[in-house]
């Protein structure tokens, strides 16, 4: 075996024993310690996603690194993981134990969340089309409409 498969392997055996144990876990803890149930772990881990291809992206804007290849693919995490969102908020999880970040509104209001987040993973998949083209002129605006739901979204379903 190579040394970087080696070491590849390594990883995923390492990565993978550590989350055996979790898996059958009600109650997780996620960066800041806070005791997610398992429903809002799994939220929080999707959306997460989506915020680290988001500042790789911002960071490449920025300057600070030159990744200009890295935007098709980190588009393309943004738009999967819209495709999973709706999904891993449709479990009305209100009144249940253990911290979460989800607002009651979200399901109050599932109708208006629903269709930000159908917004969402349509403008995702335009971004992550105009990624291909390598083009900026292209990438800059469907990255901003894409990011555009973000900040109105949290504002209204989602708890500091």
């Amino acid at each position: 075996m190579t040394r970087l498969f080696t070491k590849k392997l390594l990883a995923v055996a390492v990565t993978g024993s550590l989350l055996v144990p979790m898996a059958g876990s009600s109650v997780l803890a996620d960066d800041e310690g806070d005791k997610r149930f398992a429903e809002s772990q799994y939220r929080h881990d999707v959306m997460e996603h989506f915020s680290y291809a988001i500042k790789s992206i911002l960071q490449n804007f920025q300057g600070n690194v030159e990744h200009p290849d890295h935007y098709a693919p980190l588009a393309q995490i943004m738009a999967t993981t819209a495709t999973m969102t709706k999904d891993a908020f449709e479990k009305d999880t209100r009144g249940m134990d253990g911290h979460t970040q989800a607002k009651d509104d979200v399901w109050a209001n599932w109708e208006d969340f629903a269709s930000r987040l159908d917004e969402l993973e349509t403008d995702t998949a335009a971004f992550a089309e105009a990624a291909q083209s390598g083009d900026m002129a292209q990438i800059t605006p469907a990255f901003r409409k894409a990011v555009g739901h973000c900040k109105s979204c949290h504002d209204k379903y989602k708890a500091d």
